[in-house]
């Protein structure tokens, strides 16, 4: 019976447009298909219009034959008011994994930051 897992990186500061680790990402010993992935930065009030222009995430591994494997970043907007807007996909994909294989998760971002931003990049993954 196959079983369904996932993990994600922490929430890292995203380092402006230079592509910036996010964070590795080991599955576990039982993975054999990542099914999904997922990713969005939270973005500060203090974030101008041009800035909420997101980004693009990059995984990469030695163990796993992804690239290239780029998609989009998701935003979430905080506003002054404390109103979230929650926008975040969960993208569907297939491609075969080895258990322990480590993915790398990277992030670049569109536009220059002047207030804090963080990303966070996940992967659903099926297993034994």
């Amino acid at each position: 019976m196959s079983r369904t897992y996932a993990d994600c990186t922490a929430a890292t500061a995203t380092g402006d447009t230079t592509e910036t680790l996010m964070g590795t990402i080991t599955l576990s010993a039982k993975a054999r298909k990542i099914k999904a992935v997922w990713a969005y930065a939270s973005a500060a009030a203090t974030m101008t219009i041009a800035e909420v222009q997101t980004g693009i995430v990059r995984l990469d591994s030695a163990d796993v034959s992804l690239a290239p494997f780029k998609f989009p970043l998701d935003q979430i907007t905080l506003l002054t008011s404390g109103a979230v807007g929650l926008p975040t996909h969960i993208i569907p994909v297939d491609i075969p994994v080895l258990g322990m294989a480590k993915i790398d998760c990277y992030v670049t971002m569109d536009m220059a930051q002047t207030g804090a931003l963080k990303a966070r990049v996940g992967i659903i993954y099926e297993g034994d």
